[in-house]
Protein backbone atom coordinates (compact mmCIF):
# COMPACT_ATOMS: atom_id res chain seq x y z
CA UNK A 1 0.00 0.00 0.00
CA UNK A 2 1.21 3.51 -0.83
CA UNK A 3 0.51 5.82 2.12
CA UNK A 4 -0.96 9.27 1.48
CA UNK A 5 0.49 10.59 4.71
CA UNK A 6 3.83 11.80 5.94
CA UNK A 7 2.98 10.39 9.40
CA UNK A 8 3.14 6.66 8.59
CA UNK A 9 4.18 5.63 12.11
CA UNK A 10 1.42 7.74 13.68
CA UNK A 11 -1.37 6.53 11.41
CA UNK A 12 -0.54 2.82 11.20
CA UNK A 13 -0.11 2.14 14.91
CA UNK A 14 -1.39 -1.15 16.36
CA UNK A 15 -4.98 -0.78 17.54
CA UNK A 16 -5.78 2.14 15.17
CA UNK A 17 -9.14 1.72 13.44
CA UNK A 18 -9.25 2.89 9.82
CA UNK A 19 -12.40 3.16 7.72
CA UNK A 20 -12.40 1.78 4.20
CA UNK A 21 -13.24 4.17 1.40
CA UNK A 22 -13.56 3.86 -2.34
CA UNK A 23 -10.76 4.58 -4.83
CA UNK A 24 -11.52 8.34 -4.67
CA UNK A 25 -11.29 8.44 -0.88
CA UNK A 26 -15.04 8.66 -0.20
CA UNK A 27 -16.37 6.64 2.73
CA UNK A 28 -18.18 3.47 1.75
CA UNK A 29 -21.85 3.46 2.68
CA UNK A 30 -21.57 0.26 4.72
CA UNK A 31 -18.86 1.66 7.03
CA UNK A 32 -16.29 -1.12 6.78
CA UNK A 33 -13.51 -0.58 9.33
CA UNK A 34 -10.19 -2.34 9.87
CA UNK A 35 -8.02 -2.48 12.98
CA UNK A 36 -4.24 -2.33 12.52
CA UNK A 37 -2.34 -5.26 14.04
CA UNK A 38 1.10 -4.31 12.75
CA UNK A 39 2.75 -2.22 10.05
CA UNK A 40 6.20 -1.71 8.62
CA UNK A 41 7.64 0.33 5.82
CA UNK A 42 8.56 -1.73 2.78
CA UNK A 43 10.24 -0.31 -0.32
CA UNK A 44 8.18 2.81 -1.15
CA UNK A 45 5.05 1.70 0.69
CA UNK A 46 3.77 0.11 3.88
CA UNK A 47 2.92 -3.50 4.68
CA UNK A 48 -0.02 -3.54 7.09
CA UNK A 49 -1.65 -6.48 8.82
CA UNK A 50 -5.28 -6.02 9.93
CA UNK A 51 -7.48 -8.00 12.31
CA UNK A 52 -9.62 -10.47 10.38
CA UNK A 53 -7.58 -10.20 7.16
CA UNK A 54 -5.56 -13.38 7.39
CA UNK A 55 -4.46 -14.13 3.84
CA UNK A 56 -4.02 -12.69 0.35
CA UNK A 57 -7.54 -13.69 -0.71
CA UNK A 58 -9.06 -11.68 2.13
CA UNK A 59 -6.73 -8.75 1.38
CA UNK A 60 -7.62 -8.83 -2.33
CA UNK A 61 -11.09 -7.49 -1.50
CA UNK A 62 -9.38 -4.28 -0.33
CA UNK A 63 -7.45 -3.70 -3.58
CA UNK A 64 -8.05 -0.22 -5.00
CA UNK A 65 -9.70 1.05 -1.82
CA UNK A 66 -8.59 3.93 0.34
CA UNK A 67 -8.00 3.78 4.08
CA UNK A 68 -9.47 6.75 5.94
CA UNK A 69 -8.63 8.38 9.23
CA UNK A 70 -10.96 10.98 10.70
CA UNK A 71 -9.51 14.49 10.90
CA UNK A 72 -9.86 14.58 14.69
CA UNK A 73 -7.60 11.52 14.94
CA UNK A 74 -4.86 12.96 12.71
CA UNK A 75 -1.94 14.68 14.33
CA UNK A 76 -2.35 18.46 14.63
CA UNK A 77 -0.90 20.30 11.65
CA UNK A 78 2.12 22.50 12.14
CA UNK A 79 2.13 26.09 10.90
CA UNK A 80 2.31 26.11 7.11
CA UNK A 81 0.99 22.53 6.79
CA UNK A 82 -2.33 21.59 5.21
CA UNK A 83 -4.20 18.60 3.88
CA UNK A 84 -4.14 18.22 0.10
CA UNK A 85 -7.93 18.03 -0.05
CA UNK A 86 -8.05 21.53 1.49
CA UNK A 87 -6.50 22.89 -1.74
CA UNK A 88 -9.48 21.88 -3.91
CA UNK A 89 -11.53 24.96 -4.78
CA UNK A 90 -8.72 27.43 -4.08
CA UNK A 91 -7.99 30.14 -6.64
CA UNK A 92 -4.60 29.88 -8.34
CA UNK A 93 -2.93 33.20 -9.11
CA UNK A 94 0.24 33.89 -11.05
CA UNK A 95 2.83 35.85 -9.09
CA UNK A 96 3.34 38.31 -11.95
CA UNK A 97 -0.43 38.94 -12.16
CA UNK A 98 -3.54 37.20 -13.37
CA UNK A 99 -5.61 34.23 -12.33
CA UNK A 100 -4.99 30.78 -13.81
CA UNK A 101 -8.19 29.26 -12.38
CA UNK A 102 -9.34 27.13 -9.45
CA UNK A 103 -8.00 23.82 -8.18
CA UNK A 104 -10.48 21.22 -9.43
CA UNK A 105 -8.51 18.11 -8.56
CA UNK A 106 -5.19 16.84 -7.26
CA UNK A 107 -3.32 14.11 -9.10
CA UNK A 108 -0.65 11.85 -7.68
CA UNK A 109 2.13 11.26 -10.19
CA UNK A 110 5.50 9.54 -9.87
CA UNK A 111 7.26 12.84 -9.16
CA UNK A 112 4.77 13.99 -6.51
CA UNK A 113 1.48 15.83 -6.92
CA UNK A 114 -0.03 18.00 -9.64
CA UNK A 115 -2.85 20.45 -9.19
CA UNK A 116 -5.57 20.21 -11.82
CA UNK A 117 -6.44 23.89 -12.26
CA UNK A 118 -9.56 24.67 -14.27
CA UNK A 119 -10.08 28.01 -15.98
CA UNK A 120 -13.64 27.06 -16.94
CA UNK A 121 -12.66 25.89 -20.41
CA UNK A 122 -9.72 23.58 -19.82
CA UNK A 123 -7.61 22.09 -17.09
CA UNK A 124 -3.98 23.06 -16.53
CA UNK A 125 -1.69 20.65 -14.69
CA UNK A 126 0.51 22.52 -12.23
CA UNK A 127 3.34 20.53 -10.62
CA UNK A 128 2.98 21.07 -6.87
CA UNK A 129 6.63 21.86 -6.22
CA UNK A 130 8.49 24.59 -4.35
CA UNK A 131 9.91 25.69 -7.71
CA UNK A 132 6.45 26.70 -8.96
CA UNK A 133 4.25 27.14 -5.88
CA UNK A 134 5.29 30.28 -4.02
CA UNK A 135 2.51 30.56 -1.44
CA UNK A 136 -0.49 28.63 -0.14
CA UNK A 137 -2.88 30.86 1.81
CA UNK A 138 -5.68 28.72 3.22
CA UNK A 139 -7.42 31.63 4.92
CA UNK A 140 -7.58 33.69 1.71
CA UNK A 141 -8.34 30.60 -0.39
CA UNK A 142 -5.55 31.21 -2.86
CA UNK A 143 -2.35 29.67 -4.16
CA UNK A 144 0.31 31.82 -5.78
CA UNK A 145 2.52 30.25 -8.45
CA UNK A 146 5.37 31.41 -10.63
CA UNK A 147 5.32 29.15 -13.67
CA UNK A 148 8.31 28.47 -15.85
CA UNK A 149 8.27 30.55 -19.05
CA UNK A 150 6.00 28.97 -21.66
CA UNK A 151 4.39 26.50 -19.25
CA UNK A 152 0.96 28.12 -19.64
CA UNK A 153 -0.60 30.32 -22.31
CA UNK A 154 -1.44 33.34 -20.18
Amino acid sequence: MMPATDDVAGVYTPGRVLRVGDAEGQAESYELALTVVSAREFKRGVLVRFEGVGDRNAAEVLRGRTLLLSADEARPLDAGEYFLHDLVGMEVEVESGGVLGRVADIYEVAQGHCLGVSDGEREHLVPFTATLVRKVDLEAGRIVIEPLPGLFDL
